[in-house]
């Protein structure tokens, strides 16, 4: 492969070249040329991007709140629905015992959640 081939561009190696002919090439912003309307100082561009930063930045935490009051939500639904199938699977237990081994249980029930307490 000869270097002849390789397409030659105007400009420096070091402009933006987009590789288009129909293209101009870029060169890079000179501050200095712009109208006095549209310059802004270094510390004003910078204060810009800090409120840029933080209004992203407090956006995040609303999303992540609220995503958190979410996940709340579907664990207490879920809870919810354990509580109630447990509740279901001990009443048909129950059902099917006889009174007598029915108050052993609770007492014992009681009994193991008064020693939890402590």
């Amino acid at each position: 492969m000869a270097n002849s081939d390789a397409v030659v561009h105007e400009g420096t190696p070091q402009t933006r070249v987009s590789g288009r002919v129909w293209k101009t090439p870029k060169k890079p912003t000179n501050r200095t040329m712009m109208s006095k309307a549209l310059r802004r100082s270094h510390q004003q561009r910078m204060q810009e991007q800090r409120d840029r930063q933080a209004l992203k930045q407090m956006e995040q935490e609303m999303r992540d709140e609220k995503a958190a009051e979410k996940a709340a939500l579907r664990n207490r639904i879920i809870e919810r629905k354990k509580k109630q199938e447990e509740k279901a699977q001990r009443e048909l237990f129950e059902a099917k015992m006889s009174e007598r081994k029915r108050m052993r249980m609770k007492r014992k029930e009681l009994r193991q959640r008064a020693h939890a307490k402590h």
